[in-house]
């Protein structure tokens, strides 16, 4: 444990800035809970070409291709770090040589639910010259028109459709990332097909603690054989047949370490055991105080939201909770109501989480901002109380009626952290974006 308190830096937001603040007095450090940074990263093009030219489980996507004419790269959106412009124009070549011409192969972004790509964005995501090339379009699960059933789950029976053009391209790609996710243990693999271009039923039926059935605040790290969600995803995406070829990166927080490509299931076990050795840290027990970066899940306050579900494992029942974000988009897309009762601090205190997740999935129109919401308030009824750096100010009154104390100012901060917890043990997190507690 640390006896002084002694300047601390976090990672501040994508141009490598930092944070620097240091503890109270009579606060002191148990312990700081970072990911395993490799000594050397790869050349990211020399990494892509490895694992395009050995695939795990699978034939080379230049092979694996020539089942038909047509292609789909499915791409993942705004809100997670994949450097797809480093990936796509490798995939577009494998695609190419396999005679797969740049009419039959087509982009769609894997939204899910979340809100539509301006074009400024998608030509930051894939460059300019790949905008100019392919057709790009964007995944709307709710035009039922566009999205085709194609049965149920085998395991929990869940009713899945998918966009016509996963359907029907004789080719689909994924390219995304593999990181930690706070439901579905991992991200990637078959995760940018379900939810990201499936229809409203499969999402709706499985994204509220009803089915995922979490055994922590934050599943990220879960392993595959014990969660709900993940297994469901990849029956989901099995559904659409041996047709699907992945390309994940696995990111440090931003710069490539690894890539994995081939059979979404064979090559994503493997993305996760790398993901794992760089991101799973192990706590003895649980802090009076945490405190939490959400670099680099820090785009925005939503996606910032996720670092802290990952983070709340560590605090101990009735510890004070710190999280801090950049935040440079703002709130992002998360959709809150105009204002809350006043009622609705006490409320969430009083009530029972198991009264409180049907409303959360009644009041929220979109499936992945409710179960969020259970997950956040869970956070709420266990600690003594959150403090929240940031400096977004606009949007934030709903949160704030639910309980969450917002700051700016970090001596008016550290001024009320001090009247919770006096004295204190703290762990940090200075990216608890990319930080999850070991599983037994």
């Amino acid at each position: 444990m640390s006896e002084t308190n002694e300047m601390i830096a976090f990672p501040w937001g994508p141009g490598g800035d930092t944070f620097q603040f240091s503890l109270p007095d009579d606060w002191r450090i148990k312990t700081i809970l970072e990911p395993n940074h490799p000594d050397n990263l790869p050349a990211s093009e020399e990494e892509l070409d490895r694992a395009l030219a050995n695939p795990i489980g699978s034939d080379p996507l230049k092979q694996f291709a020539k089942r038909g004419k047509t292609a789909l790269i499915v791409i993942d959106d705004r809100t997670r770090p994949t450097p797809v412009d480093k990936l796509l124009p490798r995939v577009v070549e494998e695609l190419n040589q396999a005679g797969v011409t740049d009419d039959n192969i087509t982009i769609i972004v894997a939204l899910g639910t979340h809100r539509k790509m301006t074009d400024e964005e998608i030509v930051e995501r894939i460059g300019a010259d790949m905008r100019a090339r392919l057709n790009v379009v964007q995944h709307d699960c709710f035009d039922k028109k566009n999205n085709v059933p194609m049965g149920k789950t085998p395991t929990h029976g869940v009713s899945v459709s998918f966009n016509r053009l996963a359907v029907e391209s004789d080719t689909i790609v994924t390219i995304g990332c593999i990181e930690a996710h706070e439901i579905a243990g991992f991200g990637g693999g078959y995760k940018n097909l379900m939810p990201g271009v499936a229809g409203p039923e499969a999402i709706y039926a499985t994204h509220n603690a009803r089915f995922v059935q979490p055994e922590r605040i934050s599943q990220s790290g879960m392993p595959r054989d014990r969660n709900r969600f993940r297994i469901m995803i990849d029956e989901c995406g099995a559904l659409l047949g041996p047709k699907v070829f992945i390309v994940n990166a696995v990111l440090d927080p931003a710069n490539i370490v690894a890539v994995v490509a081939g059979d979404p299931l064979e090559a994503h076990a493997e993305g996760r055991r790398i993901v794992r050795s760089l991101s799973s840290v192990k706590l003895d027990r649980q802090a009076d105080v945490v405190i939490a970066n959400a670099r680099p899940l820090d785009i925005d306050l939503r996606t910032s939201f996720k670092a802290c579900l990952n983070a709340s494992t560590a605090l101990k029942p009735g510890g004070l909770f710190i999280s801090t974000s950049a935040a440079p988009d703002a709130i992002g897309d998360m959709r809150l109501p105009s204002s809350l009762p006043k009622i609705a601090k006490e409320f969430i205190r009083l009530v029972p989480l198991r009264f409180l997740e049907p409303i959360t999935t009644l009041v929220n129109r979109h499936p992945d901002q409710a179960v969020g919401t259970i997950s956040v308030l869970s956070i709420l009824k266990k600690a003594e109380a959150w403090l929240y750096y940031t400096p977004v100010t606009e949007g934030i009154g709903p949160l704030r009626s639910v309980g969450i104390e917002f700051f700016n100012d970090m001596d008016k901060l550290w001024k009320r952290a001090k009247q919770i917890r006096p004295q204190a043990e703290v762990v940090l997190l200075p990216q608890a974006g990319a930080t999850f507690i070991a599983w037994d």
